[in-house]
C-alpha cells in the first residue's frame, strides 16, 4: 500500500508538472497550494490518532526482539529510551533513514533521534525538530503532538525528490534544560556549517505542544529575530492546507527561551517556534497528569503537520532566503 500510494504521489507530479516519469521532483515555481497537493495526501487522522496512542501508553508497542512496551511516560531513563526507540523504528518503517545519538548528561543519560531526507544538491539543510521528554506525564500535548507532526512529516516527504537535506530531530532533555538540543546543536549542526558553510543552514522549525486547540484552528510562531524565509514558508503554507489555520505573531520572554528553537537562535541561526495557541499555560493540562490523548484535538494537529510538511517541502525546493511563489 505504501509503495502504492508513493507512486500516486509521483504520477500526479510528473503529470501536472511535466516532470520525467519516474520523477517527483518539486520545482522553485510551483505555488504553495499545488505544494500542498503533493506532500499531504498521506498524513491523515487515523495515523495521528495511532502515535499518540503509542507514544502516550494508551496502547503497547513492540520494540526491538518483538518485546511488548508501554510508553507511559518520557521522563525516566527507561521511558526516554523506549520512546526513541519507537521514533528510530517508525521514521525507518516510512523509508528514512533514522539513528539514535546516545550522549551523557550528568549520572543520566539522553537519547536524541535524527532522521535524514538528503536533498539531491545536498547542498543546503533545515531541520524540523520537536522534543520528546515529558515531565513524567503520558505528555500528550507536551509534546507527543511534535512528535508525530515529525513522524508525518517524514512520511509526506520521503516520496519526493528534495534539492535541500531536511533532518527532522526529537531532542531528549528539552523539560531539564534544553539539554539534548543544545548538544544536537553544537555537535550536529555546527559540523554542517564548519564542513559546508554559513549559507548551508536555511533554520530550524521547532514545534512544542501543536495539538490543543477548542475552537478555531489558531496557532502561534515566534519572530524574536530574523527569521529568513522560514516564517514565510509558514505563512504561506497555512493558508493552503485543507483546514488553513491562523498564524499569529508573538515574542515574549517565554516564546523566546523555553523550547529548543533557542538552541538555534543561541547559535547565531534562523529559528521559529510553531505552538497552538495557548502558549503553553494557556492549555489547562500543562505539565500536569492531565495531559492525555483525549486533550489533543485530531484533526488540528493533523493540518498543523500538513502545514509544516507544505513549509518544509517549500524551503527544500527553493533558493536559500525565498519562498516557492
Amino acid at each position: 500500500m505504501r509503495r502504492v500510494m508513493l507512486l500516486g504521489v509521483t504520477l500526479y507530479l510528473c503529470f501536472v508538472f511535466g516532470t520525467l516519469v519516474g520523477c517527483a521532483s518539486l520545482n522553485s515555481s510551483m505555488e504553495p497550494s499545488e505544494v500542498a497537493k503533493a506532500v499531504t495526501p498521506e498524513i491523515d487522522e487515523a495515523s495521528v490518532r495511532e502515535h499518540l496512542e503509542y507514544l502516550t501508553g494508551e496502547a503497547p508497542v513492540s520494540l526491538e526482539g518483538g518485546e511488548k512496551t508501554t510508553i507511559s511516560e518520557r521522563a525516566s531513563e527507561n521511558g526516554r529510551k523506549a520512546a526513541a526507540e519507537y521514533m528510530e523504528a517508525s521514521f525507518e518503517e516510512e523509508g528514512v533513514p533514522a539513528r539514535i545519538l546516545e550522549f551523557p548528561s550528568g549520572s543520566d543519560r539522553g537519547f536524541n533521534v535524527e532522521a535524514t531526507l538528503k536533498g539531491s544538491e545536498g547542498e543546503k539543510h533545515l531541520w524540523v525538530t520537536a522534543h520528546m521528554d515529558s515531565v513524567g506525564n503520558a505528555g500528550a500535548n507536551d509534546n507527543a503532538s511534535g512528535l508525530v507532526l515529525l513522524l508525518l512529516t517524514a512520511r509526506a516527504l520521503e516520496g519526493l525528490d528534495l534539492e535541500h537535506t531536511v533532518h527532522l530531530v526529537a531532542y531528549d532533555l528539552e523539560e531539564v534544560g534544553l539539554i539534548g538540543s543544545n548538544r544536537y546543536v553544537y555537535t550536529e549542526v555546527i559540523s554542517v556549517r564548519d564542513q559546508e558553510g554559513e549559507e548551508a543552514i536555511i533554520g530550524n522549525i521547532n514545534a512544542d505542544m501543536s495539538g490543543y486547540e477548542e475552537n478555531e484552528f489558531n496557532a502561534v510562531i515566534s519572530k524574536c529575530q530574523p527569521t529568513g524565509a522560514l516564517d514565510e514558508a509558514l505563512t504561506r503554507a497555512s493558508r493552503t492546507i485543507n483546514h488553513s489555520i491562523v498564524l499569529e505573531d508573538s515574542c515574549s520572554e517565554r516564546i523566546r527561551a523555553d523550547s529548543d528553537h533557542a538552541s538555534f537562535m543561541d547559535a547565531g541561526y534562523p529559528a521559529v517556534l510553531l505552538t497552538d495557541s495557548a502558549i503553553f499555560d494557556g492549555y489547562p493540562c500543562y505539565h500536569k497528569r492531565c495531559d492525555t490523548a483525549d486533550k489533543v484535538n485530531v484533526a488540528y494537529l493533523r493540518s498543523m503537520t500538513q502545514m509544516v510538511a507544505t513549509a518544509s517541502a517549500l524551503l527544500a525546493v527553493a533558493e536559500t532566503g525565498q519562498a516557492a511563489s
